[in-house]
C-alpha cells in the first residue's frame, strides 16, 4: 500500500542493561559450539525479574510520546493502540495492550493485541495507517521477554538467540522524523506448521516439561515435510513484499541506504533474508542484532532507533524495515528520513 502524508512522529525503545554473553552461555551448557558457529551471536539482552514485557512497552511508549511532543501539540489521545507480541504478554486471559494504554494515560483508547510474531511491527503500521483519521494518530508497541522456565533464549530455537526488549512508535498524519512511504504484507499460511510441528495446540506448555522447544517442532516438520519448499516460498514471499513496497514507494532497491532486518543468527539471516534480496550484511542492522539478540516484533524499530543513534542515516535517506513472522508473514515498510529532528 502506498501512503501519503504518513509519519513516524516519535520513537521509543527499552533494552535491558544486562547482556548475557555467548561465552557465559557456552560455559553453562545452554549454548553448543555448533549453534554458536551458526549464529555467531555475541550477547543477548536479558531483563531482570521486574522488567516485564508490558512494562517495557510502557517505558518505550513514554519515550515515543516525549519525542512526538517535540513536533506537535498533543491535546488528544491516540485513536488506537496496537501491541505486537511474539511469545507472551505475561498473563493469561488479559489484554496487555489495555494495560499499556491505561499506564500511559489513555484508558479510553481502543487497545488491540496482535500476534503476527516477528512481523508484528510491519503489520501494526499497516493496520494503524488504515485506521487513523486525517488528524489522528496511533501508538504501536512491541515487546517480549524470553525467560526461563518457559523459554531458553539460547537453546529453545535453532539458528538464532533471543533477547529481551521493547520498542514503540507514534504513527501520525502530521509530522515526524520519518515519512512512511509504503507497507506491503505477504502471507502463506501453508507453513504455519513449521512452528507447530506435531505439538498439541491444547495448551501443551502447561502440561509438558519446560522450557518448550521450537527446534523440536521444526524438526518434526522437517522429518515429515522437508524444508525445500519452504525456502522457495520464503524467498518468494519476502521478495514480493519488498519489491512491491519499493514499487509503491517509487524508489529502487539501490536507493535504500540501509535495512533494519530481523535479528536472526548469521547463517539463518543470510539464507532467509539477505540472499533472497541480494543485500550485504553491512547494509543492515545485523551487527546490532548480534549484540542484543532477536527480540521478536520489536526488531525493526529497535534497528531504526539504532541507525539514528549511530548516525548511519541522514535527511533524504531511504530506509527499509523488514519483518518475517511465523505463520508465515513477510512484511516490508519503506521510510524516508525527513530531517525534522535536525
Amino acid at each position: 500500500m502506498k501512503w501519503e502524508g504518513l509519519y513516524i512522529g516519535g520513537l521509543g525503545t527499552y533494552i535491558p542493561n544486562t547482556l548475557e554473553s555467548s561465552d557465559e552461555a557456552l560455559r553453562s551448557g545452554r549454548l553448543t559450539r555448533e549453534d554458536h558457529e551458526k549464529t555467531q551471536q555475541i550477547s543477548a539482552a536479558a531483563g531482570k525479574s521486574d522488567e516485564t514485557a508490558p512494562d517495557m512497552s510502557v517505558w518505550a511508549g513514554s519515550e515515543a510520546f516525549a519525542e512526538f511532543k517535540n513536533y506537535v501539540t498533543v491535546d488528544s489521545s491516540p485513536e488506537i493502540i496496537v501491541h505486537a507480541v511474539a511469545l507472551h504478554t505475561g498473563l493469561e486471559a488479559w489484554n496487555g495492550s489495555a494495560y499499556i494504554g491505561n499506564k500511559l494515560g489513555h484508558p479510553n483508547t481502543l487497545a488491540v493485541e496482535i500476534r503476527n510474531t516477528c512481523a508484528g511491527v510491519i503489520v501494526g503500521i499497516d493496520i494503524m495507517a488504515r485506521y487513523i483519521g486525517s488528524n489522528g494518530y496511533g501508538l504501536l508497541t512491541a515487546a517480549d521477554i524470553w525467560r526461563l522456565p518457559l523459554f531458553d533464549r539460547w537453546a529453545s530455537d535453532s539458528g538464532l538467540v533471543y533477547g529481551d526488549g521493547a520498542a514503540a512508535m507514534i504513527l501520525t498524519r502530521e509530522n515526524g522524523p520519518f515519512e512512511v512511504l509504503s507497507t506491503v504484507l505477504t502471507q502463506n499460511s501453508r507453513y504455519e506448521k513449521i512452528h507447530r510441528g506435531s505439538a498439541s495446540i491444547d495448551l501443551p506448555e502447561y502440561r509438558e516439561i519446560l522450557p518448550f522447544s521450537m527446534r523440536a517442532r521444526a524438526s518434526d516438520y522437517a522429518r515429515a515435510q522437508g524444508f525445500d519448499s519452504f525456502w522457495e516460498a520464503n524467498s518468494k514471499g519476502l521478495q514480493e513484499s519488498v519489491f512491491h513496497a519499493l514499487q509503491c514507494a517509487g524508489v529502487k532497491q539501490n536507493d535504500v541506504k540501509v535495512w533494519a532486518v530481523p535479528h536472526f543468527g548469521r547463517t539463518l539471516l543470510q539464507r532467509q533474508c539477505l540472499d533472497p534480496l541480494d543485500i550485504h550484511r553491512n547494509q543492515t542492522t545485523a551487527k546490532f542484532g548480534a549484540l542484543i539478540g532477536h527480540t521478536g516484533a520489536a526488531d525493526p524499530l529497535l534497528g531504526l532507533s539504532y541507525l539514528r543513534s549511530e548516525r548511519r542515516i541522514r535527511p533524504g535517506d531511504y530506509i527499509g524495515l523488514i519483518g518475517i513472522g511465523a505463520g508465515f508473514t513477510w512484511g516490508c515498510a519503506i521510510l524516508h528520513c525527513t530531517g525534522q529532528e535536525e
